[in-house]
């Protein structure tokens, strides 16, 4: 039964995809020109361009679609859960298999299927038009696993934001724009951001994709931090939804 929910909802995406595939492909170039703006932007702030300001393009590159990659999970599941509230149907997904949670979980899984795609759409053409070479280690999925498992976390404590006050758009932007530059911070990347959200998955990724060695106490960071924002996400979102059923707020839009 677990697999026919994770199958329906691979449809549900396939032909969302496919029926707005304008919007889709609107998104993709809407990011490759922010990134590259930006670039221009930075290149044109000194004559000497990136170099005066102590940046490198590809590290750059590389945190952008660690952003990316974030920002695209932490709202999915609150989208999911603010869209079924205003269709009406944020029930009725209760009612499936193994309750809303599961549900959720699943949707998630798929969309963070998704985001790990349209970041690579993102990632790769800018590499092609900016110069940046990439040389991925073989050991790159493993810390592209242990970014997602913490953004998706985090994603499952913003779905218990949106369990309860169901409209959260405005906060969302608050949250972006401060992810903005928190990421770019992350560019020059010192040991003692290391216990920062997300720093040491975003720093595995650096590393993988420009074909380094991954250092063990990184790697063991990166993964004691995934299981904790995944713990805290779960905590969060059972009790959230647990309160919200109990006072009967769990379908009142």
């Amino acid at each position: 039964m677990l697999c026919w929910q994770l199958w329906s909802e691979f449809l549900l995406e396939w032909n969302l995809t496919r029926r707005y595939w304008f919007d889709t492909l609107a998104g993709l170039l809407a990011s490759i020109l922010f990134f590259y703006s930006m670039v221009l932007g930075l290149e044109n702030l000194t004559p000497e361009g990136l170099a005066s300001l102590g940046l490198d393009l590809g590290p750059l590159l590389l945190v952008f679609a660690a952003f990316n990659l974030v920002v695209g999970t932490f709202q999915s599941i609150a989208y999911s859960v603010q869209s079924e509230a205003a269709l009406g149907t944020l029930e009725h997904l209760g009612l499936a298999r193994g309750g809303l949670l599961r549900q959720l979980l699943l949707r998630a899984l798929v969309r963070g299927l998704q985001g790990i795609t349209t970041s690579a759409l993102v990632l790769l053409p800018l590499a092609l038009l900016l110069g940046v070479r990439l040389a991925p280690a073989p050991w790159w999925p493993l810390s592209l696993l242990l970014l997602y498992l913490a953004a998706l976390g985090f994603a499952l404590g913003m779905g218990a934001l949106a369990l309860h006050f169901k409209r959260v758009e405005g906060f969302f932007t608050i949250v972006q724009f401060l992810f903005l530059p928190y990421f770019f911070s992350l560019v020059r990347f010192a040991p003692w951001m290391t216990p920062l959200p997300f720093a040491p998955g975003t720093q595995l990724l650096k590393l993988a994709l420009t074909g380094e060695g991954a250092f063990p106490g990184l790697l063991l960071l990166a993964f004691v931090q995934a299981l904790l924002f995944l713990g805290a996400g779960l905590f969060a979102m059972a009790w959230v939804y647990a309160a919200v059923r109990r006072r009967g707020l769990l379908g009142r839009y």
